[in-house]
């Protein structure tokens, strides 16, 4: 693992810096959770989503437009290039109870491998004008969340290391730090051998991050795809201060 060492030192390195701007995109809201009479004691205790590094990507500047379309740009009829992709799932908490109002946040690269973001504008990938790269959405009082966007492509982290597709995630409960994680899809050859997956060691924390890609459900197009990537908050992370506002709020 020497080899990746390199890479790993400079995913690494942007987390504080990254922390200190996504804890800048906090919404703030209630933090609500199910009733009394779904919240028993018999419920099961669920582990935490593990968490992963926001990586170099984080847009760092405001979008052309943020809601949770990244497959279409405000404005446009034209879509992104690419399979489209529906991501769907639920904010709880470790009890399974919904965290209304979570800010969940997500960008990934085009179809092509390259990010919206100036550290990729140097690469030898291909730019797509329809592709958003980032948005977000608020989850809904049962916690539900929605984001319709395109599978995004593999890219070269270092000369020695092919990044799998894979789709970031931040994640703002209200009264929260910020989480990050990473979401990666099932069968895909280059998970066998990226260094950030399988920093994971223990099956049960690897599969809460690997999803299978599944048929459209309601009101997704037949052509696309489907994963569902459920969300649970660890009690640190749900009881933590809140930060500031979010910086984008003014654009959707």
């Amino acid at each position: 693992m020497q080899k990746h060492s390199k890479a790993r030192r400079q995913t690494n390195d942007i987390i504080p810096a990254r922390r200190t701007v996504l804890r800048a995109s906090i919404a703030l809201g209630m933090y609500a959770l199910a009733p009394a009479s779904l919240a028993a004691k018999d419920v099961p205790w669920r582990a935490a989503t593990p968490g992963q590094p926001a990586g170099p990507f984080y847009l760092p500047i405001e979008p052309l437009s943020v809601d949770s379309d990244l497959a279409r740009v405000a404005g446009s009829s034209a879509q992104a290039e690419g399979e489209l992709l529906y991501v769907t799932g639920r904010v709880v908490d470790q009890k399974g109870r919904p965290i209304a109002g979570a800010r969940v946040e997500i960008w990934h690269a085009n179809n092509f491998g390259r990010y919206s973001h100036p550290r990729h504008r140097s690469r030898a990938l291909k730019d797509d004008p329809n592709f958003q790269g980032f948005g977000h959405v608020l989850a809904g009082a049962d916690g539900q969340y929605r984001f319709r966007t395109i599978k995004p492509g593999t890219f070269a982290a270092s000369s020695d290391w092919m990044r799998p597709p894979h789709v970031h995630f931040a994640v703002f409960a209200p009264a929260s730090e910020v989480v990050t994680t990473q979401m990666y899809f099932e069968g895909e050859p280059l998970n066998e051998a990226d260094p950030l997956l399988n920093r994971l060691s223990d099956p049960v924390d690897r599969r809460m991050l690997v999803v299978p890609l599944q048929a459209p459900g309601p009101k997704m197009e037949g052509s696309a795809k489907h994963a569902r990537f459920d969300i649970v908050l660890g009690s640190p992370a749900v009881l933590a201060q809140a930060g500031p506002s979010p910086l984008w709020t003014r654009a959707g």
